[in-house]
């Protein structure tokens, strides 16, 4: 993840299948076709001839289309600013390497997306620079989206940016709460009926629990339940599979309170690569009795309501663009995680805070390195800590509560250091967890 000095790599765009040496040539492999909304593998192929050291590969990715790395990984993966990038810290010694990685496409994206790159390296002490033999993907568009929504991928940054017609936004996206039901001594169940309208990623229940009450987990449908600051939050990265589910948690008086708690509340979920949210409304029905084609009735009786920004120093006042982030990577065994290799234990190792803060990380490694001597040369003045996640050394700086003063630090580190591609890490309780989901916790609002 570091810029090597040495390099100096500058990445123009190369015609696709032309080469600055004939001994190295790359080659990216794809199915020609995919629907929007999907997700699927890309490989690049490279044919060395006995290359090793520092080598670099970058492919700019229009606006719409993320992606993320296939675990476990030989190399170290970044994606930023609609820019992927693979760095391998020394190439392994086979001729012939490939490397993979997902693209996620935008629901609303149709046309011709091109894949092409540009791999930089070092050969006889000079820098070299070859162009991959790139492919054509076609855009199938998706069946569930209005005609009137399509975007050509060529025209993705603005068009996506723009907010759907309202008559066509969200209107399927329902979230109804029934009132607190009475749980003999042990508090009131409150269970919560959403319909989730197509939505299958990064999702958030946040309700605020009256003074004197406690709430605890019941049932989260494959989210992470939280309460803190009488807040009472699932979070998803990826929601259920079914279009409709029911979550549900006990809230306890701390006293001898039998009164039902005045909950409110919203559901939150990504749109058009914006957060949207529903004001979640409330029934006397009993919803878990009801059969589905009864919940469904009821949801087609209760079209959602948009929640009215509420101005204040942390919320998102409107709805602003989610960031370009790679989504977690996914779970793997525990042998096929990359192992940190025997022997000292990195130095200066991350004291975990509280609640959500981010930090700068800067690079990351298998073996462990001095950081005196190994970072002295890049002109870091921040505290550089480490923590081993997922099987790497990780290096990190600073320590920021507001998503916007980490990314100043960021930019100011590519603008002040030889490090191009440093990027914000997010934290919960000593935990990491992606920008998003800290951004959805906390309700920071995402800055460029």
């Amino acid at each position: 993840m570091i810029k090597y000095i040495v390099l100096g790599l500058t990445l123009g765009a190369l015609a696709a299948g032309k080469f600055f040496q004939q001994d190295v040539s790359l080659q990216i492999k794809a199915p020609p076709v995919a629907e929007a909304g999907s997700t699927i593998d890309v490989e690049v192929s490279l044919t060395k001839s006995g290359l090793t050291g520092f080598a670099r590969f970058q492919q700019k990715l229009p606006y719409g289309i993320t992606a993320s790395p296939v675990y476990p990984a030989d190399m170290n993966f970044s994606f930023e600013d609609n820019t992927l990038t693979m760095i391998w810290l020394n190439l392994p010694g086979e001729d012939k390497v490939t490397a993979n990685y997902r693209i996620h496409i935008n629901e609303r994206l149709k046309g011709d997306l091109h894949l092409d790159g540009t791999f930089s390296y070092i050969r006889d002490n000079q820098r070299m620079t070859a162009g991959a033999e790139g492919m054509t993907l076609t855009i199938n568009p998706s069946p569930a989206i209005d005609e009137n929504l399509l975007v050509d991928v060529s025209e993705a940054g603005e068009k996506l940016l723009s907010p759907a017609p309202p008559h066509v936004q969200y209107d399927n996206v329902v979230a109804v709460r029934q009132e607190p039901v009475p749980d003999n001594d042990l508090g009131f169940i409150v269970n919560i009926l959403v319909n989730k309208g197509g939505r299958s990623h990064f999702a958030k229940i946040e309700e605020t629990i009256p003074a004197g009450y406690t709430a605890f987990e019941i049932e989260n449908r494959g989210g992470i339940f939280s309460f803190s600051d009488r807040k009472a939050r699932i979070i998803w990265r990826n929601l259920p599979i079914e279009e409709s589910f029911i979550v549900s948690y006990r809230v306890i008086p701390d006293n001898d309170r039998t009164a039902a708690p005045a909950i409110s509340g919203e559901f939150s979920f990504m749109h058009n690569e914006v957060t949207a949210s529903r004001e979640i409304m409330e029934t006397d029905r009993d919803l878990v009795s009801m059969t589905g084609t009864e919940q469904q009735r009821l949801i087609a009786s209760l079209p959602g309501r948009p929640v009215a920004p509420v101005p204040s120093e942390t919320s998102v006042v409107s709805p602003v663009p989610a960031p370009a982030l790679s989504p977690s990577p996914p779970q793997v065994a525990a042998d096929r995680i990359p192992v940190v290799l025997p022997g000292v234990e990195p130095d200066r190792p991350l004291q975990a805070e509280s609640g959500i803060y981010y930090r700068v990380q800067i690079a990351a490694g298998r073996r462990p390195v001095d950081i005196v001597r190994y970072f002295g040369r890049y002109n870091i003045s921040d505290d550089i800590q480490t923590e081993i996640h997922e099987g790497w050394i990780k290096y990190t700086v600073g320590s920021y509560h507001d998503y916007r003063s980490a990314r100043d630090s960021r930019v100011n580190i590519w603008h002040t250091t030889p490090i191009y591609d440093a990027f914000v890490s997010a934290y919960n309780d000593g935990r990491r967890i992606t920008v998003q989901e800290a951004l959805m916790i906390a309700n920071h609002q995402w800055y460029r």
